[in-house]
């Protein structure tokens, strides 16, 4: 392992060289370091620094992300294994890549209501990927649940109530066979 560190804090620096696993603690490390400058910051704002003060912590804060912005740089696509089955350089940021879903923007929505006029299918486009969410719902009328079928997972969507209040939701997801 190359134990390269920054001038300023001595953060430990990612290396081509290294193991993403070891390069994933360094950059563990400098953002804890951009966490605890930016905190520091607060609390002498709050406390009324003087000039000085503030400015030896701006300069800190400064000299954290500089650090933090060095550190993501050795971090190439060459040095990544396989996120969510794409490998080295195939790795982008495609929602589906992340985990992502239909909270994260759809280009078509299409919906259907029941013969009470009640939403009864939504259809959402993600990145070419169709979300469908069935809802039901029970005898007083009240959304019972929710079934959200996207990029090969299920989740469903319960919905309780306590004296006709909506009082919780639990939900369980599931890759679909």
């Amino acid at each position: 392992m190359t134990d390269d560190r920054t001038p300023a804090l001595g953060l430990q620096l990612p290396h081509p060289q290294n193991l993403l696993e070891q390069d994933v603690l360094r950059l563990r490390a400098a953002f804890a370091s951009v966490d605890s400058a930016c905190d520091t910051l607060a609390a002498l704002i709050e406390s009324r620094v003087t000039d000085a003060e503030l400015a030896a912590a701006v300069a800190a804060l400064q000299g954290s992300i500089g650090n933090l912005n060095t550190t993501v740089t050795f971090l190439t696509a060459s040095k990544v294994g396989v996120v969510n089955g794409q490998t080295g350089p195939a790795v982008t940021l495609k929602p589906s890549h992340l985990g992502l879903g239909p909270a994260n923007g759809p280009s078509l929505q299409t919906i259907t209501r029941d013969g009470l006029g009640r939403v009864a299918t939504l259809s959402t486009t993600v990145g070419g990927q169709v979300a469908l969410q069935t809802l039901a719902y029970d005898g007083d009328g009240r959304l019972a649940g929710v079934t959200t079928i996207y990029d090969g997972r299920t989740r469903t969507e319960t919905l309780n109530y306590t004296a006709g209040v909506l009082a919780g939701l639990s939900a369980v997801e599931e890759t679909t066979p």
